[in-house]
């Protein structure tokens, strides 16, 4: 390796100039490679690929399972939305979202009953349709009942759709839903272009004084990406500036800083270059960048830097002893470059056991971090020595022909070795030197203490933790929490593998159905389970044609006896015309008073009293019922059809609903305009289903009959829950991510009929993927923190086997590692925090950051024991002359990281705070721990082995 390091030096200094025109040329290159990065923010991206996600993926290509967008309209505390105009808004808002030309292309196809775009107000805009009349012309007198019977006989399909205040008596809601179904097989790009469209169509259309928001898993995923895109200059930006400022602190001089700093903006461009390239839109071996993969670049920061402290605090030191600027360019490359290369191989071995979890974003970032880390070192190895020379060379020689030599301008320092200790070391050198015993008994105290603390550590996910706080989506969140309980749209899926056309299993499916009414979390509607499946699809069509049956039985009473079917509407009792009448009612425009007669009435009545108002008032209240009753009559007998002969209604009239099939009522004259299409489809489906068995029969047999039907009648519908290799049955729940796992074994344990009858079922949800994420992540991060140690302590172990035939020194490296994670751990759950997405990366960051460091004082010590130092002078001299270049490193990494704080997701936070705590503890168990046992390592050598021989076994050229 010294070799290698030293041709390196020599090929750098030997053309620093041609070495920076390079770098440039190749960091142009990887910057022309960024615009193929792609960007994904899903959850799905966390799971598994072959877990939940990838089931629930296949679910939806295989029966195209809605993706749900929900509207909600709030109209605040006291508010409410069961009004006229509300209700009539809310119908405009659902037209215009079905007819917008972004969003009607994307939509799913309207099934039976079951349209694209549903709203609260649907049943009410269907009953004033009933009455011939639009919703918003409604006055209270005819609203008030016709709601509060319409809450009241609706049921959960209608209540459903409300907040949970919901009162029939008086009919108020504070607020309501408008769910829009949209098409999943529809491209990410199209369903991203109707998203857009619905947020300003529900922007551009007002309902009173209702907020109106919209809620979805993309809607989601795009605001998480919206906030880091904020996030990410800002983070990046303050860190760089931070760095600099540091860096100025430390080096007092532009070229350094600049050179550090170059490096490092280079270092993020190769990175974010070479993951553009080996992603989606390169090579496609890794994912898109991701919610975890912001930390890179902040990260690259707080790693890179350490290049630039030591090779330059090292340099720095060689210009001390009288080095030419080659001289020490080359000795600092060649001599502080083992650690570098140690501390890199040991860094990009933690990154990459990252690789080992089966959730892609982490993985993913182990890579990117892992070839930043390389570029890094890349580039910062070799731009801090070539700047250098290309700076120093011309005052060298300039100082050459004025000396007659050639040594540096700064002739006049003292030699290195005579530098006293910072103030600050004096401690550290004492307790290594006099308590090392000491010392290693109060860190392990502390170690044993924060390892108990550990073994509580939880671990959380939540997609909606990225997203920053006050974000709009969050409040919609909150409030759908508050008003609905929970998000209405939850479904579970219930993937059947079996023959579909199996009567044991299709009676097994149905026995399933009827017993997970009894299942906790499981939605409950009108005594029955929210659900769609064959069984429900076919419950759905025979609903909708005995509905049909039921309508045109009460239209054909009515026609017969016109006077008894007004007799039977309800009305207001008693008839008070003027206050039914809202203050804008024009009367004036509707109603001639004759010009003599309304003069009359105002010379009578008081200043501002409505003429027709007041002749209103004074009408007899059961002259007005008989009137009102007569003219509904007259409306129903007009709407009885042309061509219905008074025999052929009454002989009509005279069937139960049930007798009322197509074949009946033609026979018996009902002429065809008594029927529309849909109608007659509605009974033609019906028939059919009857001619195969009953309609409400849970027999196998019968059930395989009527789904042979409708794969004739409706096959459209039945391929959404049906196909050759099984069926769907997809369950309203409200379960949440909490209560995911349970739900599901509950849902298995009552799906036990169908696995007798030789089916397998699959229980999947969007929670119970994040539930998975959770599991997995629990697991791959134990996984990732003994790979991560383990390859980093061989390496070491390896590398000064090599170098000096000991084992010691190596494991003694990995100290500041193992001290700060087992540290970490237990800070986070003192103060609370739990494993995500992002803290589940601690291992690396562990090995990241404590590695080098440990590597660096090693070396310097076993380079101190070389010059023939005893154990105390090496570890005062390391602590002198590495102590500072550790702590100046530890401080502009600690402040690279901190920035991270000020992120507005709270995992990257989180990160920010774990990071920061583990650079904190890796310095001190660098400057405290480390010196100790490396301290009585050293003098255990000697009173083993002898002076002469300790000497020679630790005698190392071109360590650093």
């Amino acid at each position: 390796m010294s070799r290698l390091l030293d041709l390196l030096a020599r090929a750098v200094t030997r053309v620093p100039a041609l070495t920076l025109s390079v770098l440039t040329v190749l960091t142009l290159g990887f910057a022309a490679a960024i615009p193929l990065l792609e960007v994904d923010t899903s959850v799905e991206s966390f799971a598994p690929s072959d877990g939940i996600a990838a089931t629930l993926d296949a679910i939806e290509d295989r029966f195209s399972t809605a993706s749900t967008v929900q509207v909600l309209v709030d109209t605040g505390p006291g508010g409410d939305v069961i009004t006229p105009d509300s209700l009539a808004a809310a119908e405009d808002l659902a037209e215009a979202l079905e007819s917008h030309p972004d969003i009607a292309p994307v939509l799913v196809e309207e099934a039976i009953d079951a349209p694209p775009v549903v709203s609260f107000a649907l049943p009410f805009a269907a009953a004033a349709e009933v009455l011939d009349s639009e919703l918003g012309e409604l006055d209270g007198a005819t609203f008030d009942p016709l709601a509060a019977s319409i809450i009241a006989d609706g049921g959960d399909d209608v209540t459903g759709l409300f907040s949970d205040d919901i009162t029939d008596d008086p009919p108020r809601a504070r607020a309501g839903l408008v769910i829009v179904d949209l098409d999943p097989t529809a491209s990410s790009e199209d369903r991203r272009t109707a998203q857009a469209a619905i947020d300003d169509v529900v922007d551009a259309t007002s309902i009173g004084d209702a907020r109106r928001s919209t809620l979805s898993f993309l809607a989601i995923e795009e605001g998480i990406e919206d906030a880091l895109e904020r996030d990410l200059p800002v983070l990046l930006s303050v860190s760089l500036l931070l760095v600099v400022g540091v860096l100025a602190w430390l080096f007092r001089s532009a070229v350094d800083v600049g050179v550090g700093l170059m490096g490092l903006l280079a270092s993020i461009l190769w990175m974010t270059g070479a993951a553009a390239l080996l992603g989606p839109g390169g090579l496609g071996w890794t994912g898109p960048f991701n919610q975890v993969s912001i930390a890179v670049p902040v990260l690259l920061v707080g790693l890179g830097v350490d290049y630039s402290v030591h090779l330059t605090t090292r340099y720095r030191e060689q210009r001390g002893r009288l080095d030419t600027a080659v001289t020490a360019a080359r000795v600092s490359l060649s001599t502080v470059g083992v650690a570098l290369v140690l501390a890199t191989v040991a860094s990009v071995a933690g990154f990459l056991a990252n690789t080992v979890t089966p959730l892609a974003p982490i993985r993913d970032f182990g890579i990117f971090a892992a070839l930043g880390i390389v570029a890094a070192f890349l580039i910062l190895s070799t731009s801090v020595p070539a700047a250098r020379v290309l700076v120093d060379r011309r005052a060298d020689r300039r100082h050459a022909e004025l000396d007659g030599a050639a040594g540096p301008v700064d002739r006049q320092r003292a030699a290195v070795e005579d530098r006293p200790p910072p103030r600050w070391a004096g401690p550290a050198i004492a307790l290594a030197t006099r308590r090392p015993l000491t010392v290693l008994v109060v860190t392990a105290a502390l170690l044993a203490g924060a390892a108990v603390a550990a073994s509580g550590l939880s671990t959380e996910f939540d997609e909606r933790d990225f997203l920053p706080e006050g974000e709009p989506i969050l409040a919609t969140i909150d409030r759908l929490d508050a008003l609905f309980g929970g998000d209405v749209s939850e479904r579970t899926f219930l993937e059947v593998a079996g023959d579909p056309s199996d009567p044991d299993l299709l009676a097994a499916v149905a026995e399933v159905e009827e017993a997970l009414t009894d299942v906790e979390d499981v939605r409950v509607v009108d005594g029955g389970i929210d659900r769609t499946s064959p069984v429900e699809l076919r419950d759905r069509i025979v609903a909708a044609g005995e509905g049909v049956r039921e309508r045109l039985a009460d239209d054909l009473d009515d026609w017969l006896d016109p006077d008894a079917a007004a007799a039977e509407v309800d009305l207001p009792d008693p008839i008070d015309v003027d206050s039914q009448l809202d203050d804008d009612d024009n009367l004036t425009d509707e109603i001639a008073l004759p010009e003599d007669l309304r003069l009359a009435l105002l010379s009578r009545l008081p200043p501002g009293r409505d003429p027709l108002r007041a002749l209103a008032a004074t009408t007899d209240p059961d002259e007005l019922e008989a009137t009102i009753r007569e003219e509904l009559a007259a409306t129903i007998a007009d709407d009885r059809p042309d061509g219905l002969e008074d025999a052929q209604l009454e002989a009509l009239a005279e069937l139960e609903p049930e007798a009322l099939t197509l074949t009946r009522v033609a026979e018996l004259g009902l002429p065809d305009a008594a029927l529309d299409d849909d109608a007659r489809e509605r009974l033609t489906q019906l028939e059919a289903l009857e001619a195969a068995g009953p309609v409400d029969a849970a027999d196998g047999e019968v059930l395989a009959a009527q789904i042979a039907v409708l794969a004739e009648e409706a096959p459209r519908e039945l391929a959404a829950v049906l196909d050759d290799d099984g069926l769907l049955l997809t369950v309203g729940t409200q379960g949440g991510q909490d209560g995911a796992a349970a739900l599901a074994a509950a849902l298995e344990d009552a799906a036990a009929p169908i696995q007798t009858a030789g089916g397998t079922v699959t229980v999947v949800s969007e929670p119970l993927v994040n539930a998975e994420i959770i599991e997995e992540l629990s697991a791959a991060q134990l996984l990732a923190i003994a790979i991560s140690l383990s390859a980093a302590a061989l390496l070491l172990v390896v590398a000064t086997y090599a170098s000096a035939r000991v084992v010691g020194l190596g494991l003694i490296g990995i100290v500041p590692s193992v001290v700060a994670l087992v540290l970490v751990l237990g800070s986070m759950r003192a103060l609370g925090l739990a494993f995500n997405a992002l803290t589940a990366t601690v291992a690396s960051i562990a090995v990241g950051i404590g590695v080098p460091y440990g590597i660096h004082l090693t070396n310097r010590f076993r380079e101190a024991l070389a010059r023939g130092m005893d154990p105390d002078a090496a570890a005062r001299d390391t602590l002198t002359n590495t102590g500072p270049a550790l702590l100046g490193s530890a401080v502009t990494t600690g402040l690279a990281f901190a920035v991270l704080l000020l992120s507005n997701s709270t995992p990257i936070q989180q990160f920010g705070s774990v990071s920061t705590m583990m650079i904190v503890y890796a310095l001190l168990a660098c400057l405290l721990v480390q010196p100790a046992l490396l301290v009585l390592w050293a003098r255990r050598r000697l009173v083993t082995g002898g002076r002469h021989s300790r000497k020679r076994d630790l005698l190392v050229t071109g360590v650093g």
